[in-house]
């Protein structure tokens, strides 16, 4: 009595494929979490969970293989060819994840960013300022101020420019503001600079426990291969220049120097809110932009 059959498969080889595919599953879950135990003592936590989560992907890959060619007997290259348009579909879809996967075991092999590093990357959508939360073989997990997951492929990361702000140790941060009038600049130069100094966050007059945190940046192997071999707090100062004059009113542009790039927006309000007060006691107007 021969097998019955489903979809013109035998229900024996249905089932041979299902065991084969729940035992691959729980294979490269297994060989995951051996590679994790393994290379966690000897690599850092993002290296060891990018190499774990190749090879588990692997494993599946030759399970998944193994399943379709030896249990069920099919030629993919046919089935595919016999699919038409849906073939070219998966074809097209194979292509981005192979793209994403190429992707993440090169920026495994570069490292232009790790794990809990501030980013930024370039192209559409604009992701803002992220935190990175994971680096698998697909994806670049990121955590972005407003509290967002983003999960940007990382054939992304590869091909648009990704700003890495903790490499860099501290941020410039330039802010365009609009005066009345010209007249006075050195007096008003004086005071942008001086509310500056005042701020406990804005370099180099930072408090203590900011210069503590300054100065173990600067020591960081990340950061210090980036910087000049001597650098030090005081090179940072504020400044101001004039970008633009418009019959009486002016625009300047104050540039400000800070650690923490996730306290972007924080700094910059608390820095304009006590330039705003420093302006309305020393009777200096604000333009309109």
């Amino acid at each position: 009595m021969a097998d019955p059959t489903i979809l013109g498969l035998s229900v024996t080889d249905l089932v041979g494929f299902i065991m084969v595919v729940l035992a691959t599953v729980v294979l490269a879950k297994g060989t995951n979490m051996l590679s994790r135990r393994i290379l966690d003592e000897r690599v850092s936590r993002a290296q060891s969970k990018a190499m774990a989560r190749l090879f588990q992907y692997i494993v599946l890959a030759i399970g998944l293989y193994l399943g379709f060619w030896e249990v069920l007997g099919l030629d993919m290259a046919a089935l595919l060819a016999s699919l038409g348009i849906l073939g070219i579909g998966v074809a097209l879809a194979s292509q981005q994840v192979l793209m994403n996967a190429f992707s993440g075991i090169l920026l495994s092999i570069i490292k232009p960013v790790k794990m809990d590093e501030w980013i930024e990357v370039s192209g559409l959508p604009v992701t803002g300022i992220g935190r990175v939360k994971d680096i698998n073989l697909m994806n670049t997990v990121l955590k972005d101020l407003d509290g967002r997951i983003l999960y940007v492929p990382n054939s992304v990361m590869v091909n648009n420019k990704v700003i890495n702000y903790s490499r860099a140790g501290i941020v410039a941060i330039r802010i365009p503001v609009w005066l009345q009038s010209l007249n006075d600049f050195e007096r008003v130069k004086n005071i942008v600079l001086d509310v500056a100094d005042k701020d406990p966050l804005i370099l180099p007059n930072v408090g203590e426990e900011e210069r503590k945190r300054v100065t173990k940046t600067f020591e960081l192997k990340s950061v210090s291969r980036y910087l000049e071999k001597r650098v030090d707090i005081s090179h940072f100062p504020p400044s101001i220049i004039i970008k633009d004059i418009q019959r009486e009113k002016v625009k300047v542009d104050i540039k400000i120097w800070i650690r923490d790039v996730s306290k972007r927006d924080e700094i910059v309000t608390g820095y304009l809110d006590s330039l705003r007060l420093r302006f309305a006691k020393e009777g200096i107007e604000f333009g309109d932009d």
